[in-house]
């Protein structure tokens, strides 16, 4: 746990209603440069990549919204949530636009089919038969999805030959980002935003503040605004690299952009974020290290 020290991160509260108000005019911008809209069902049947692209880009914009809209009632350090569904954007669309079109739509139905058929049989285990049968699923369909369970696992581990990939039955994220050519992005971002989802004893550790009082508190004022300040940076750049991954295919993924938009009236708002400066994953003072040196800590 940390001493009491309020981490000075990328700034005040100050600094970081300037960051909030920078990346709501991002958002604005980015609605512009990146319009979403319908796809075409015979595209999609030809290339699942096009789908993946459209969903994954209209989810990072509403992402970056929510967590304006967090910050603004100040739960933004909630929004360090959002950052691991971008990050895996960038990864996965990056791996799936490198493989030529046959082999991704071969192994993007597979994995595809695979998670269908997870959530589908593990519900089937919580609620049962019975209950299933309510839901309109007939014991003919369940036993056939038992079946092709089976089979999708047998090609999923042939596919696994075939790539080499490294992890069980999918690939593992690591291999996904190595091949992408985003393996220390994954290695700085991912274990954290992890932790900010599932339960971490390190994380649970680095909530806790240590007051003058005695008193240890988890809603330290000056590390929540941290932990905004940090989805706000990462999600508006992880935005614009999921683009770059996915540029290739953003024209017949429904996407376009307003042709008044110029990259002159752009450049001011990207120069306003890059000016706000980055944000650090993991401050110093959670460390209890301050400018002047190491804070003195009782055993």
């Amino acid at each position: 746990m940390d001493q009491d020290n309020a981490p000075q991160t990328s700034g005040d509260s100050a600094t970081l209603r300037n960051r909030i108000a920078a990346t709501e005019d991002f958002v604005d911008i980015a609605e512009r440069l990146t319009a979403v809209g319908d796809l075409e069902w015979v595209a999609v049947e030809s290339d699942f990549r096009l789908l993946a692209v459209n969903t994954s880009l209209r989810r990072q914009l509403e992402s970056i919204q929510a967590a304006v809209m967090l910050c603004q009632q100040g739960l933004g350090h909630l929004a360090v949530a959002f950052v691991r569904a971008s990050l895996e954007d960038v990864m996965y669309l990056g791996f799936f636009v490198s493989l030529d079109r046959e082999d991704s739509q071969h192994l993007f139905k597979t994995m595809g089919t695979w998670d269908h058929l997870r959530s589908l049989l593990a519900q089937r285990e919580y609620v049962g038969d019975e209950a299933m049968h309510t839901l309109w699923y007939s014991q003919e369909f369940l036993n056939w999805a038992e079946l092709l369970k089976d089979q999708t696992r047998s090609e999923l581990k042939q596919l696994q030959k075939k790539y080499r990939w490294s992890g069980g039955i999918l690939p593992a994220g690591d291999w996904i980002a190595e091949r992408s050519g985003h393996g220390d992005l994954y290695g700085y971002l991912h274990a954290a935003t992890s932790r900010a989802l599932h339960f971490s004893a390190g994380e649970i550790l680095r909530r806790g503040w240590g007051e003058p009082s005695g008193k240890v508190i988890t809603d330290k004022p000056e590390f929540r605004e941290h932990l905004a300040a940090f989805a706000l940076d990462q999600l508006w750049r992880l935005f614009l690299d999921t683009l770059k991954a996915a540029e290739p295919l953003i024209e017949a993924a429904g996407l376009s952009s307003d042709p008044a938009l110029d990259f002159e009236e752009m450049k001011p708002i990207l120069d306003r974020l890059l000016a706000i400066g980055r944000v650090p994953l993991v401050h110093a003072h959670e460390w209890n290290l301050t400018p002047e040196g190491p804070l003195g800590t009782s055993s």
